[in-house]
């Protein structure tokens, strides 16, 4: 089951969210989205298989 977790963030903080959802979820890692809002503020979205098939 694919699951989305949701983060905001500066600018300056996307590298260090990105990083870490790598490190977090690693070969489960689906999809990141970032979006910005009108404020200049990121939503970052991400797709993350809940467990691993075989």
């Amino acid at each position: 089951m694919m699951l989305t977790v949701r983060r905001k963030a500066f600018l300056e903080e996307l590298p260090a969210v990105v990083e870490e959802a790598v490190e977090t979820y690693g070969i489960r890692l689906r999809r990141i989205e970032i979006e910005e809002d009108e404020k200049g503020c990121y939503t970052v979205l991400i797709s993350y298989e809940s467990e691993i098939h075989r």
